[in-house]
């Protein structure tokens, strides 16, 4: 790939040169956790979609983990090769991934012998139990490569290589849907195969990436040296996008309570099914966002607060077209989508929970006609290294007001209450956002001088 020019190439164009590859990536990456809902509630049925949808926190926890280290890195290391400094840069990204892999690996399996009781934690009944059980525990004995898959692909990002992490997500992303239909369908192996296929998927990304670095092709490469300095510099960048995952992994614990206690097992279906489709606007959402962090941390490194300053612009007005596009297309396609995860037979056995889950998902998904707005904006201050801007935002749309609204909504609209919250808690944070996006302009880093 012809390497990008992020100093002098026009906003939209370059934009669109990370965010195209990226849409396709993360659309890749999103299978994953789709395909294992997908698969497993066809072949398994609603009880084992409840069960994947229990274990659904492991994730973001694991993610967050990821994130702690790695958005922050990239970005630091994105502009320190703003600035010419490729050594520093390689320092940066050479001791978050030993870090990373070391305590990945102590951590999975320390995880492994709590299984039981972490699956009660999340909220799964005794029904459910044995199925959480088989799933998470293969989960957490690969859990490193799930961290180091998506860790080193926003590397590859800011290596100015994103066809390369294009490429690798798609190919372990086939080889998810290849490996689950085989275990799930062929092999009739259970709930845990559905868990190896993921893991085996990650591990081919990781190696086609992996690969990348270890023979330097780039200028990003592993080096023999560990800088705890660096290491803490990007976990302090990295904070915000880190705490997003938590407040999600929070936000679903609680859901999960919530819904279980109002609408039992059935009800944690459907919200499943919401977590499964959502999976797919959020990560377009996402997508956008990551278009904009490369270029905004470049030319912040290179001191040319104009084009950073012109990316944001483009990427808020992008992030809140797509926003209305998406749902849109969520609200017409919606009992299609929903049709994806649920048996053939439902409909003999539970005739309305189709028209429930569109019902729910009609309200629900409100919320990310202005969720791009809230991610661009808070990996955007990242980016540039305002970590309290973008740690607020990213607090708010995550957790604060849908928590708020959660714990009061479900007391007077029961299952719908909780349903509502999402979207209400996403409209409050965007008054946030703009908030801070006002402050910064006036008074903060996007100040005209």
């Amino acid at each position: 790939m012809k390497k990008l020019n992020l100093k002098t190439a026009a906003i939209p164009k370059l934009f669109l040169s990370y965010f195209l590859p990226s849409l396709i990536a993360m659309l890749a990456l999103s299978t994953y956790s789709t395909i294992d809902g997908i698969f497993v509630g066809k072949k398994l049925g609603e009880n084992a979609l409840a069960a994947i949808g229990i274990a659904w926190p492991i994730f973001p926890i694991l993610i967050a983990f990821e994130l702690l280290f790695s958005v922050g890195a990239a970005a630091m290391a994105s502009y320190f090769l703003g600035r010419g400094k490729a050594f520093r840069a390689r320092i940066v990204f050479s001791s978050v991934f030993y870090f990373a892999l070391s305590t990945s690996l102590i951590g999975g399996i320390v995880l492994y012998f709590y299984s039981d009781s972490i699956a009660l934690m999340l909220g799964s009944s005794a029904t459910l139990l044995p199925l959480v059980r088989h799933y998470t525990e293969v989960i957490y004995l690969g859990a490193f490569i799930i961290i180091l898959h998506p860790m080193l692909d926003i590397f590859a990002i800011n290596d100015k290589q994103p066809v390369l992490a294009m490429i690798a997500m798609i190919v372990g992303s086939l080889a998810n849907i290849v490996l689950n239909y085989i275990f799930l369908f062929i092999l009739e192996l259970g709930i845990a195969s559905s868990a190896l296929a993921t893991l085996l998927g990650h591990g081919i990304g990781m190696c086609i990436l992996l690969q990348h670095f270890l023979r330097k092709k780039g200028d990003l490469y592993l080096i023999r040296t560990f800088d705890i300095y660096a290491l803490l510099s990007a976990t302090k960048n990295g904070i915000p996008q880190s705490s997003s995952e938590i407040s999600v992994s929070i936000m679903m614990l609680i859901f999960n309570h919530t819904i279980a206690e109002i609408a039992g097992d059935r009800g944690i279906a459907i919200y499943s099914v919401l977590m499964y489709v959502g999976i797919i606007p959020f990560t377009i959402l996402l997508s956008m966002a990551q278009g904009v962090q490369p270029i905004a941390s470049f030319n912040y490194g290179a001191g040319l607060m104009e084009r950073v300053r012109r990316v944001f612009n483009f990427g808020l007005v992008f992030s809140f077209g797509g926003g209305i596009t998406l749902y849109f297309l969520t609200f017409v396609f919606s009992p299609f989508l929903i049709a994806w995860f649920l048996p053939n037979d439902i409909a003999m056995r539970d005739a309305s929970l189709l028209s429930d889950t569109q019902n729910a998902m009609k309200f629900y998904f409100l919320g990310y006609i202005l969720l791009g707005v809230n991610i661009v904006s808070a990996i955007f201050f990242q980016s540039i290294q305002r970590t309290f801007s973008s740690f607020v935002i990213t607090f708010s749309y995550t957790l604060l007001f849908a928590l708020c609204f959660v714990m009061i909504l479900p007391k007077m609209y029961g299952f719908n209450g909780v349903i509502l919250s999402y979207p209400l808690g996403t409209l409050c944070a965007t008054f946030v956002s703009f908030g801070i996006i006002l402050y910064e302009c006036k008074q903060g880093i996007l100040k005209n001088y």
